[in-house]
Formats: structure tokens, C-alpha cells, sequence
């Protein structure tokens, strides 16, 4: 087994390091787990190191992988994908964001006063579906027009002035609609922008086959820059909007329009059955028609004012009426929410976010690829800690004179 010329450990315990300094709370539980689970004791600072010096090492091995994947030719990129790697029966992909802190030594405070800032994330979920030849659940499902659902829609953006944090946990996963198969399920992290996010995305995908599926499916919950990123990248892929956030706004607008409450869910159940029908341009039409009779909203009127929440429903519905054909996506057994993100948003926040934990620009970087990897389905560690092994020879590499 080849080691590194400056190793002073096994491959085997770097490998433990590496794992608890990834998934754990903080480098600190993670030094207290090896110790009491493998009897190792390793100072914090060694597991931190070792856990950024892998995370950068595999960050470069995926740029390597990214650039020859961007030298490919339009086509071969939106309908191609590596020989060996089959095409699954349905390709996936959702996208959201989290939130870590970041400060890098020797910077100013921010003009903003908060470190926060937004990480990126994506999930690649191949899928068994089976299409019908009619809609299989044309009916608004119960659970959705029960006064239940109405604390859940509201918290979702916020989008009727609550400011709330949305609970979206995977319990949604058991969806009382016919919902394809989950074969499996790999994560990309990264705390760049979404400009640079979009190929690193683009990249994961081809080499996983996605281009080469059958059926191709982009879900998301409509946001401009994550819009953007599947328009630019995902083109070939149909585009979906969340049936729930696509509902938040049915409520918000249902409240605006009726302030006593069971005339306000009256109002929400009619939207909310127009929108799982497909047919949103009615709801668009009636939101219109709601918009003369409040009038139009000043240019300073406030998020929580009734006649800038219907405007904002009705801009909403307009944007996204393309990607809200939910009959033909019950029909063709596409999912129709991105629950299983918002899952493993919270999955790699557990590692990074926390009001305590601040992150430099490259070691948020590292342990962000690192945690995606452990969590992904396809154990890319495995295969990183084999190419390590295979590239270590145990010599210094020197520059010729």
C-alpha cells in the first residue's frame, strides 16, 4: 500500500479521517468518535487538514472531468454520455440552495454584517416511472385541500408575507400520487456561484448517463437563477415546476382576496384544483379579474399589501404556466416535487451550517464536494480512494532544471 511522501499515517486511518471529518458535526466530535469508536487519537487540526487536502484533491479530479466535458461538442453534451454507462429509464435532476457562513482570514467584515452565504446543491435521481394512457390521479388529492396543508404552503417563500421557515422534510416522500421509482440518488455541493454551479451540474449528469436517458425531467421551484441554469443546461430536459410552491401562491392569493378564512380556503380549493387540472390560464384569468377590483399596487407597497400579493401570483402563474402541465406529468409517471431535495439540502447543511461554524472559501468548498459525495449513492469516495492509491508512488515529484 503506497503512501505519500509527507504521510505520517496509514492510508486506511487518513481514510477514517477523512469520512468523520466530512459527516460529522465539527472536527472536534469527530476526533472525540475516532478515538471512542476506532481508537485513534487524532488531534482536530489533523482530521481538518486531511479532510481539506482530500476535498480539494477530488475537487481538481471533477475539474479535470468538467473540462472535458465542456470541450464536447452542443450535441454530443445534451445527447451523449460515457459508452459504459447505460442510460437509466428516467433521469432527474432537482436544485436548491442552502446557507453555511464564510469568512477567509485577513478580510474585512462584510458591508452586510453577516457572513452568511448561499451554498448551491443539486441531486441526479435515476428513476423507474410507467407512463398511462390517461391521468392516473386526476383528482386534487384530499391531503391537498385539507386546512392542514395551508400552515406547510404558507411557509414556502414566504410568499405571503410569513416569516416562517419552511418544515420540508422527507414525510412528503410518501405522496398519495402515484410517484417512479428511486433507483438511486447523487448529490453535487458547492458554495460558487450559479454561473459556475451550472457546469459543474451539466458535467455530473453526462457522465452518469443522464443525456442518454429515455425520459429527462428538471424539477425546481422556479427561482431565476435556478431557471436559468436548466434553460442553459438542461434544455433537453423537461422542465417542471413544484406542485407545492405552484400552490403556496393559490393560497397567498386566496388569503389576499378573501380575508375571512373559509371564504379565503373556498378560494384556495378552487385555484388549487384549476392548478393540479393544468389548467392554469384560468387561474391567471380569475387572478386578473381579482387585481381590477383591489387595484394595482403603489411601487412601494409592501409584501404583506393584498394587491402586491395577487400580482405577484398572477407574474408568478405567467412565468411558469409552461412548465405546469401536471396531467401530462401524471400521465408519463414524472415527479412532481422536489421534497427529496429539500431533504438533502438539509442533509449537507447538518455538516456546514450552524451560527458557530465559519467556513474560508476553500475549505467550505472542500468539505461541501465531501459531504455531497458520502451522501451519494454511487459511493464516488470509493473510487477517489482508489485512484489515490493508484497515483501514490511514495516519491517527490521535482521540477527539471
Amino acid at each position: 500500500m503506497a503512501l505519500r511522501v509527507e504521510a505520517t499515517i496509514s492510508p486506511k486511518v487518513e481514510r477514517k479521517m477523512v469520512y468523520a471529518g466530512a459527516n460529522k458535526a465539527s472536527y472536534q466530535v469527530a476526533s472525540d468518535d475516532l478515538r471512542e469508536l476506532a481508537e485513534l487519537d487524532i488531534k482536530t487540526e489533523r482530521i481538518r487538514l486531511a479532510t481539506l487536502r482530500n476535498g480539494k484533491a477530488r475537487r481538481n479530479l471533477d475539474q479535470i472531468l468538467q473540462e472535458a466535458f465542456l470541450e464536447k461538442s452542443i450535441p454530443d453534451q445534451n445527447h451523449s454520455g460515457p459508452a459504459d454507462k447505460e442510460a437509466c429509464e428516467l433521469a432527474v435532476v432537482m436544485s436548491d440552495g442552502g446557507r453555511y457562513q464564510q469568512f477567509n482570514r485577513g478580510e474585512e467584515k462584510p458591508e452586510s454584517d453577516s457572513f452568511w452565504k448561499e451554498s448551491r446543491m443539486a441531486i441526479l435521481l435515476s428513476m423507474k416511472t410507467k407512463s398511462h394512457r390517461e391521468d392516473p390521479d386526476a383528482e386534487l388529492p384530499d391531503f391537498l385541500q385539507d386546512v392542514c396543508i395551508a400552515k406547510k404552503l404558507a411557509e414556502m417563500g414566504k410568499v405571503a408575507g410569513e416569516n416562517l421557515k419552511a418544515d420540508r422534510s422527507d414525510s412528503s416522500d410518501q405522496s398519495p400520487w402515484q410517484r417512479p421509482e428511486l433507483l438511486s440518488k447523487d448529490v453535487v455541493a458547492s458554495g460558487k456561484s450559479w454561473n459556475e454551479f451550472g457546469p459543474m451540474v451539466a458535467s455530473a449528469a453526462w457522465y452518469a448517463g443522464f443525456f442518454k436517458a429515455t425520459e429527462r425531467v428538471f424539477v425546481s421551484d422556479g427561482s431565476t437563477a435556478i431557471e436559468s441554469m436548466q434553460q442553459q443546461w438542461f434544455g433537453t430536459f423537461t422542465s417542471v415546476l413544484d406542485i407545492m410552491h405552484a400552490l403556496s401562491y393559490s393560497l397567498a392569493a386566496a388569503r389576499a382576496i378573501s380575508p375571512e378564512a373559509a371564504q379565503s380556503w373556498e378560494c384556495y380549493r378552487r385555484f388549487a384544483t384549476l392548478i393540479w387540472q393544468g389548467k392554469v390560464d384560468e387561474v391567471i384569468a380569475e387572478l386578473d379579474q381579482h387585481q381590477l377590483e383591489l387595484g394595482d399596487p403603489p411601487r412601494d407597497a409592501s409584501d404583506t399589501d393584498p394587491r402586491e400579493i395577487v400580482r405577484r401570483s398572477g407574474v408568478y402563474y405567467r412565468n411558469h404556466r409552461g412548465r405546469m402541465n401536471y396531467p401530462e406529468y401524471r400521465r408519463r409517471g414524472y415527479p412532481l416535487t422536489s421534497s427529496i431535495m429539500e431533504s438533502t439540502v438539509k442533509q449537507v447543511n447538518r455538516r456546514v451550517k450552524g451560527s458557530e461554524k465559519f467556513w474560508s472559501t476553500d475549505g467550505g468548498e472542500a468539505v461541501l464536494g465531501l459531504r455531497a459525495a458520502y451522501i451519494s449513492d454511487s459511493e464516488p469516495m470509493n473510487e477517489y480512494w482508489k485512484h489515490t492509491q493508484q497515483t501514490t508512488n511514495g516519491c517527490r515529484a521535482y521540477l527539471a532544471a
